[in-house]
């Protein structure tokens, strides 16, 4: 009987023992001081030192949380926890030592009270941070609204004051009090994103989130536009008619980048940067200019927008005058045109053009500002003078008055021999020229009838021509007192016994009427020989040409009809060429 009953007291304890002991316990507990206040980041020392049977040395040290709170598993592979120590240290530097039983459960809780009541308040526990989320793609939109501040019964209660996102690439982490962010990860996959909150009192919780984003795809349904308003130089350009793309399940897009490009003139462009709503631009000269708008927006949708502007020159003023006074000695001829006005007080006048009406002559043309020009006639005649001028601003005007010339005190005569010294050489000489007494030539004019000519003074001169033929060479001599002579000669270059007998195809302008011409009008030709074909031609008097044609010319006077409807008013040479002579005549155009 004895043993029956040492043998049931034997199987009671080793039931009993399987019930305290255990491979897996749980440490947890809080540490607060006297004032019920929650301490953060007290260490907690964890021992199992019993050995007996099986069991494990275990030591682990963990840290209270900032809620003042701590948790530890403990394992045992060969055998069974019983016996556990857990250690605090005080605030006077002791150790507060707890030594509690390993029950049943295997989940051993074990609360310390160590320090007097803190100096400042410590945080309220019971804080969490919460995220919630939605993807689209590589876009994702966070929300933290569910978090938490936490409070104690009959204290203030607490509030969050600092929201931290980390979203775990390579961005910048985001600070502040966000409570909604959205971010776009460049790469598709799982990714980790903690949020820290703070609170008022101090209380700190975090939380990870673990979620896989795919490819991204970029929204094209955005689109960049703009309006324009010119003003004289300035185009003002409003792009708030750009929209950004609009993605389903997520809030509107934005645009977060507006490129301006203003293309001066091919291929100078100016541009503006950032994410400029409205700007404006000067260009510099009148015409069509091209401006091109690039818009980005945050989910990378890119769209572009391009419209011409139109500079416009501006008109200028219609309010100056022209106009001169004049006095006439015998043929000198004295004008002024002080008395010719700008377009305001601000305006001047910075070109005047004279023409004295004398069509055969190039002295009978004035460029430049000169405001009292003088001007001698070689033969009596009635001739219209024209003044055009032109102001800084743009505005021009013409006057025109008429002269009669009834007596002038001018003689030239223009002579010259042409001596042919070899093959195709020729000496010329015009000191046979002659003017009236105590006048004297200041300027000789030859041309050779090869389409080149010499300006200057020379009296005599020898010339190579470049090819044998019959050519008509021609002087004109301008004197001090502004006489002038004409005179042509035919100078034959080339063997005598190879001269052909034909006859010399000489040809003149012998009128142009009207002149000045309001539309067009009708030149006189005439021609030595029939059936010459000729060259009909008006330049301006820069030399650039303006409108030619070809023309059969008989024998006799010609009345040839010249196109002028489309040139602006001023002076004209009208040039008549044919294989052998030419002629030319200024004309005007009102």
């Amino acid at each position: 009987m004895k043993k029956d009953i040492r043998l049931l007291f034997v199987l009671l304890f080793l039931s009993f023992q399987s019930i305290v002991s255990a491979n897996i316990v749980i440490v947890k507990g809080t540490i607060k001081d006297s004032s019920n206040f929650y301490l953060a980041n007290r260490l907690v020392k964890i021992y199992s030192t019993d050995s007996t049977n099986g069991g494990c040395i275990i030591s682990h040290n963990v840290y209270t949380n900032p809620n003042g709170y701590y948790i530890d598993t403990l394992r045992c592979t060969s055998g069974d926890i019983r016996k556990l120590y857990i250690i605090v240290e005080n605030c006077d530097g002791t150790k507060l030592t707890r030594d509690p039983a390993v029950n049943s459960t295997g989940v051993v809780e074990v609360n310390f009270i160590v320090c007097a009541k803190p100096t400042s308040a410590q945080p309220i526990p019971g804080c969490k941070a919460v995220i919630a989320f939605n993807t689209n793609d590589s876009l994702v939109q966070f929300n933290s609204k569910e978090s938490y501040a936490g409070s104690i019964p009959g204290a203030v209660p607490d509030s969050i004051i600092s929201r931290t996102w980390n979203f775990g690439d390579s961005s910048t982490i985001l600070t502040g009090n966000r409570i909604d962010p959205s971010h776009i990860y460049k790469y598709a996959g799982k990714h980790t994103v903690t949020l820290t909150i703070k609170t008022k009192s101090g209380c700190e919780s975090s939380y990870q989130l673990i979620f896989e984003t795919k490819l991204r795809v970029i929204p094209t349904n955005c689109k960049a536009y703009f309006t324009s308003i010119v003003t004289d130089s300035i185009a003002k350009f409003n792009s708030t008619g750009s929209q950004a793309s609009v993605t389903p399940g997520l809030a509107l897009d934005s645009i977060v980048s507006r490129t301006w490009y203003f293309m001066d003139s091919n291929p100078n462009y100016t541009t503006i940067t950032g994410n400029i709503i409205d700007t404006s631009h000067t260009y510099k000269q009148p015409g069509t200019y091209q401006v091109y708008l690039v818009i980005k927006t945050k989910l990378g949708c890119e769209s572009k927008f391009t419209a011409p502007v139109t500079i416009k020159a501006p008109a200028p003023p219609t309010t100056c005058k022209a106009y001169f006074t004049k006095t006439i000695t015998d043929g000198l001829v004295k004008f002024n045109s002080a008395d010719s006005k700008a377009a305001n007080d601000s305006d001047v006048i910075v070109s005047r053009y004279w023409i004295f009406g004398e069509t055969t002559s190039i002295a009978g043309v004035i460029q430049g500002n000169i405001i009292d020009p003088s001007h001698t006639y070689a033969k009596p005649g009635k001739y219209i003078v024209l003044l055009y001028i032109k102001t800084k601003s743009g505005c021009e005007s013409r006057y025109a008055d008429t002269l009669i010339i009834s007596k002038v005190v001018c003689t030239a005569k223009a002579s010259f021999s042409a001596e042919k010294i070899n093959l195709k050489k020729v000496h010329f000489n015009s000191n046979l020229s002659t003017v009236q007494l105590g006048d004297s030539i200041i300027q000789r004019t030859w041309k050779f009838g090869d389409n080149t000519y010499l300006q200057g003074n020379t009296i005599q001169l020898e010339r190579e021509y470049p090819t044998q033929g019959i050519y008509t060479a021609c002087l004109q001599i301008v004197t001090l007192n502004g006489c002038k002579a004409d005179t042509c000669k035919q100078v034959v270059v080339q063997d005598t016994a190879n001269v052909p007998t034909v006859p010399n195809d000489y040809i003149k302008i012998l009128a142009i009427n009207p002149n000045p011409v309001i539309y067009n009008f009708r030149a006189t030709i005439f021609s030595s020989a029939k059936d010459i074909e000729c060259e009909i031609d008006v330049y301006d008097i820069y030399g650039t040409l303006k409108s030619t044609m070809k023309k059969i010319l008989s024998r006799g006077n010609n009345i040839i009809e010249v196109i002028t409807s489309n040139l602006y008013h001023g002076p004209y040479f009208l040039r008549v060429v044919s294989k052998s002579g030419k002629d030319s005549k200024i004309f005007y155009k009102l």
